[in-house]
């Protein structure tokens, strides 16, 4: 399971990179992610939980700089958009991490979590956009991308509230410890931020038609 999650992490950062090509917004990934990594492996977040919700904070900061840096660069929507389709097979993982009892059942798609059906429906977007593109400029594609980053953000709330650190407040019984560990840190800290710039590059390139 843990060889299935870093291949589907390293999918999708292969598929931004080639959906942007942009080499500093890569950079700052890259490293990002070897510090979150050399961090989990080496155990600092399961010794210290409260300092993994920390990590968020630079997980927020690192999607905002990229989406600056971002802004007038040409985007491939169909790379982005088989991003999202990973979202599937990360729900069957969320769900085998529950029944090693290493998270909630809130964060699965039995209890709170419906990405899943963000995974599905991306690749029907993409399906059809291969024949009619034009439906990458429907008003239902963008309210998709809106929907679609909300339901991540409640999945990563989910996250943090069921985490034992000082504001957990849900799964006292289950708490979500997987997030502490390497390779499951990167579901919060890479993966999750790729697929929300995906959506916010998707809803941007949707109304500006600046698209490839």
């Amino acid at each position: 399971m843990q060889n299935l999650f870093i291949a589907i992490t390293i999918s999708c950062f292969v598929l931004f990179w080639f959906a942007v090509r942009h080499k500093l917004s890569m950079r700052v990934y890259i490293i990002w992610s070897l510090f979150i990594s050399f961090a989990a492996v080496a155990g600092f977040f399961i010794q210290f939980p409260p300092s993994f919700a920390l990590t968020l904070l630079g997980t927020v900061i690192t999607i905002v700089c990229c989406s600056i840096l971002l802004v007038n660069t040409k985007i491939n929507m169909y790379l982005l958009l088989a991003i999202h389709i990973s979202r599937i097979p990360v729900e069957f993982i969320l769900y085998a991490l529950f029944k090693a009892k290493m998270l909630p059942r809130e964060m699965t798609f039995i209890g709170c979590n419906y990405d899943i059906v963000f995974g599905i429906t991306a690749l029907i977007f993409l399906i059809t956009g291969i024949f009619f593109r034009k439906i990458f400029n429907f008003q239902i594609f963008r309210l998709w991308n809106i929907f679609g980053i909300c339901s991540v953000l409640i999945v990563v709330l989910l996250g943090i509230l069921s985490s034992p650190i000082p504001i957990q407040l849900i799964a006292y019984d289950q708490p979500n410890i997987a997030m502490l560990q390497f390779p499951y840190a990167l579901l919060p800290n890479l993966v999750v931020p790729l697929v929300i710039l995906s959506h916010i590059l998707l809803l941007r390139n949707s109304v500006t038609s600046t698209f490839r």
